[in-house]
């Protein structure tokens, strides 16, 4: 899920997620992902109107959280 195909055969991992792609991935909510937002536990950029969570936040936060990061 974390790769996207660039002219036919390149690939590229992908920098941001949204709140929806989040929760799918830790099996929670979309609200649970904003709580953890809104406690500092994930950090975000603004896209426009929308949140876009970075690889390196949720990278950051499962090493916290799991001691084993991705």
């Amino acid at each position: 899920m974390d790769k996207m195909v660039l002219n036919g055969s390149e690939q590229v991992g992908r920098l941001f997620y949204s709140a929806a792609e989040v929760g799918a991935m830790f099996g929670v909510s979309t609200k649970t992902v904003y709580r953890l937002l809104d406690r500092g536990l994930l950090k975000s950029s603004s896209a426009l109107r929308h949140k876009r969570i970075s690889k390196a936040s949720i990278d950051e936060f499962m090493a916290k959280t799991t001691g084993c990061g991705r």
